[in-house]
């Protein structure tokens, strides 16, 4: 109960009395409460109006108790007769004081949910009246509903001091008050009386004090203290306290599915003691017995639905909900599908544990608390193995998911002993993070929450080849190889690969790499991944692409059961022309080569041979050979002494090689000569004087010419028109050779055909206009187009004929110069000069 004390319900025993309060009449309201004497007449004339209310209250108290009063007649006699001796020798008291005092210490409900009232009435107005009770008076119904003689009083000589007035040093009383539990299901508030009567009954002649109305504690108090999950059963316990349950005995808890909006299991509760809450609520029927401990079937919820937790007191064992006093605490599930996780890595780097590491987030773990780590092998689609892992602390994932309640304890961090799960390379896995129900197994025979989380592939390998370097007893290799198929394949073998044949192996004991671990943690014993050997074998061997083989076999000689990883190919032999530079006279040749076959090798040559032929035309000893070379060495350190593979060459241009297309052969050979056991390497084809006139057969050169072939008026050639030759006559006899090449460089302007010239091509080379003419019997001779650029020594097209004609010009409108084929007048030009003096420069 609350009281909700007045300012006139005060205990004033330390102030003085007033001139007021000694004028007041028995039946006005005093300064303490309201006072009545239906057998003493009002002495102020204002004081029938103010009784009234006091008067209807009293007298309808009087008529719902008279039966009851009268059955305890003899009882309040003899405390009358008590009352009377004790207050027989009371002479010495203020007559004149007209006061009404009294107070209430307090009120409490017993053990029992009855009212315990304790306090003090004290009036000059109890004289005569020996019978003193105690009513409890519902101000929702508006009648008494209990009262009880005072039959010990209580000594109080501190109310005497205070209040001299008659029987005060008697006036205290402590007593319990039987209320039917509906009246205290259903009163809103209670007045208790303080009555003074001069009859037994207590109903007539009386002087009553009525204190400030009692608020009796109308909240329904609970609390779940928790909600686990064990053997299968869901286990609930907490308190349910409340006055509106005083008419209501049987008290159950219930469980509310929300998503399909039924009960789906209900338990009548066994009362728990709970001495604490009578401590806290000692104004609440029954609170000492409120607590309960309830099960219920798993089986029959169903945790991802939104559940509640419902205590209910009702007045029939089977009322429904509906029909009782319903505490609706807070749903234990929330009913929303918030399943969420993240996989933060796998490690089985050691080669010893598959360590795994992340979060799996659901607020559903609250009661399905068992946490497992489940190892599912997808390819076999069977389970690997299963731990039970604890869970732990991640403040980050509690902040990117804030309404997940269980997010900040939703880490996970186990690890598998590799050794008993017999992994099976190149079949796929999961891990399957479970919260259960259920501690047996792997929680699979209770309700459980799964998030499944892919693992990498178990068929993964990777290497590093560090370094490679040829040395003369074989190749040298440092990195590391690691794979998931290792696994059960302990031999490790390093193999060197000439063209694809095996030239060399070496078994290697790897050694840690930490480094590898850490960036290739989920790789099968990736710690345990370094080699550094050398393959021992001849280099001479090494031939075309060389290539290593890193094997993890099963077999101890490495000839079965194996993993193999293969690195790119090396070449054995290369080399670059970095600078082949033509001056006027001369050319400039500088470079590397290297081979694994230049062991016993010591001479080194250059070769020119004609492009189109394969002709060789001119060859030169290089003496300045191995030469540094360190950026070779980093580019190609499968071939031996790649480091010193430079070299360089300078040397007069002879005539064989001057308006040549050659490709440029770098031979090392071990004959003095160069013609036998050799290597090479080659240039793409190079032009000489590409920029300057030449031959249109450069195997014969200028050769000679008869009067008739040559340019203007010559003996011979007097049968032509004004004796006139505007060209120059190369005939296949004197210039033997098919292809006829360009002079010089240019563009090609046409390709036609005219009656006197046959098939014919023009080149422009920006000075001159140059024509071929009289050597192709059809257009399928000729090789080039309009529009081609072309560079000297490049084939026009092929001569069937007895001759070619060349003509030059500077004039380029070209039917302006047929014009002119027989007239010396400069139109036409020396071509025998033009080339001749090329040559020179």
């Amino acid at each position: 109960m609350h009281g909700k004390v007045s300012a006139n319900q005060i205990d004033t025993t330390n102030q003085a009395q007033t001139d007021a309060q000694t004028t007041a009449t028995v039946n006005n309201t005093s300064a303490n409460g309201t006072s009545n004497d239906n057998n003493t007449a009002l002495t102020n004339s204002d004081a029938s109006a103010t009784t009234s209310a006091a008067d209807s209250q009293s007298s309808a108290a009087t008529t719902a108790t008279a039966n009851a009063a009268s059955a305890t007649t003899t009882t309040a006699n003899a405390a009358a007769t008590a009352a009377t001796a004790d207050n027989s020798e009371q002479t010495n008291y203020n007559q004149n004081d007209k006061g009404n005092y009294a107070y209430l210490d307090s009120v409490k409900l017993s053990d029992n949910g009855q009212p315990q009232v304790s306090g003090w009435n004290a009036t000059n107005s109890s004289e005569g009246k020996p019978y003193h009770y105690i009513i409890a008076y519902d101000n929702t119904t508006k009648s008494e509903i209990a009262r009880t003689q005072v039959t010990n009083p209580v000594s109080r000589p501190d109310i005497q001091k205070a209040h001299n007035v008659y029987g005060a040093a008697q006036s205290g009383f402590n007593v319990n008050l039987k209320l039917s539990a509906d009246a205290l299901a259903n009163a809103d508030s209670i007045s208790f009386i303080s009555r003074y009567s001069a009859s037994a009954s207590g109903n007539s002649n009386y002087t009553d004090f009525w204190f400030a109305p009692i608020t009796f504690d109308k909240e329904n108090h609970a609390y779940l203290d928790s909600v686990t999950v064990n053997n299968n059963q869901l286990q609930v316990s907490g308190w349910n306290a409340t006055n509106l349950a005083a008419n209501k005995p049987y008290h159950t808890i219930s469980v509310y599915d929300r998503t399909t909006k039924q009960v789906v299991a209900s338990q009548t509760v066994k009362a728990v003691s709970r001495p604490d809450l009578a401590k806290v609520y000692p104004d609440v029927d029954n609170a000492d017995q409120s607590g309960f401990n309830v099960s219920f079937d798993l089986s029959k919820l169903n945790l991802n639905h939104q559940l509640q937790i419902i205590s209910s007191y009702s007045a029939d064992a089977n009322a429904q909900l509906t029909d009782a006093v319903n505490y609706y605490f807070t749903p234990i599930t929330n009913g929303n599908y918030t399943n969420q996780g993240n996989l933060d890595g796998i490690d089985i780097s050691n080669g010893q544990q598959l360590i795994v590491a992340g979060w799996h987030a659901d607020d559903i773990s609250k009661l399905e608390s068992n946490h497992y780590l489940i190892l599912f092998d997808n390819t076999a689609n069977k389970q690997v193995t299963a731990v039970k892992s604890a869970t732990t602390s991640r403040s980050d994932v509690a902040k990117a998911y804030p309404s997940i309640n269980t997010a900040a304890s939703s880490g996970f961090r186990t690890s598998f002993n590799l050794n008993e799960l017999n992994l099976t390379p190149g079949h796929s896995y999961s891990l399957v993070s479970r919260y259960s129900t259920s501690a047996n197994g792997n929680g699979g025979d209770g309700q459980y929450t799964d998030k499944w989380f892919s693992l990498p592939s178990f068929n993964k390998h990777e290497y590093s080849l560090d370094g490679v370097e040829m040395t003369s007893e074989g190749l040298h290799v440092t990195g590391w190889m690691a794979s998931d198929f290792s696994l059960n394949r302990n031999n490790a073998y390093i193999i060197v690969l000439s063209n694809g044949k095996e030239i060399g192996r070496q078994k290697v004991e790897l050694y840690n790499r930490t480094d590898v671990a850490k960036a290739n943690a989920s790789i099968f014993n990736s710690l345990n991944s370094g080699f550094n050997t050398t393959v021992k074998f001849d280099p001479a061997q090494a031939t075309g692409n060389l290539q290593v083989l890193m094997r993890f076999s099963g077999s101890e000689d490495g000839n079965s059961d194996y993993d193999d990883q293969y690195s790119s190919t090396y070449a054995t032999n290369a080399g670059s022309f970095d600078q082949i530079t033509v001056s006027d006279n001369g050319i400039y040749v500088s470079g590397w080569h290297a081979s694994d076959q230049s062991a016993n090798k010591p001479y080194q040559y250059l070769i020119f041979v004609d492009a189109e032929s394969g002709k060789e035309l001119y060859r030169q000893q290089v003496l300045d050979i191995n030469r540094s070379r360190p950026d070779v060495a980093s580019v190609e350190p499968a071939i031996i002494n790649s480091g010193k593979s430079g070299y360089q060459l300078y040397f007069n241009i002879p005539s064989s090689l001057d308006h040549h297309t050659v490709r440029v052969i770098h031979r090392i050979t071990s004959d003095v000569n160069g013609n036998s056991d050799y290597v090479d390497v080659e240039s793409q084809p190079v032009s000489i004087h590409a920029d300057k006139w030449a031959w249109p057969f450069p195997a014969v050169g200028e050769g000679h010419f008869s009067g008739a072939q040559l340019f203007g008026v010559n003996p011979g050639g007097e049968f032509r028109q004004n004796g006139f030759h505007d060209g120059l006559d190369f005939g296949s006899y004197d210039h033997p050779g098919a292809h006829v090449q360009a002079i010089h460089s240019g563009k090609i302007v046409s390709v036609g055909y005219t009656a006197g010239l046959d098939w014919y091509v023009l080149e422009d080379t920006g000075d001159y206009l140059i024509v071929y003419q009289e050597a192709f019997a059809s257009r399928g001779d000729i090789n080039v187009t309009p529009g081609q650029q072309i560079n000297v020594g490049d084939v026009i097209g092929t001569r069937d004929t007895s001759h070619v004609h060349i003509g030059i010009t500077k004039n380029h409108n070209f039917n302006y110069d047929l014009a002119n084929s027989f007239n010396n007048n400069g139109t036409w030009l020396n071509p025998l000069e033009i080339i001749r003096n090329g040559l020179n420069g």
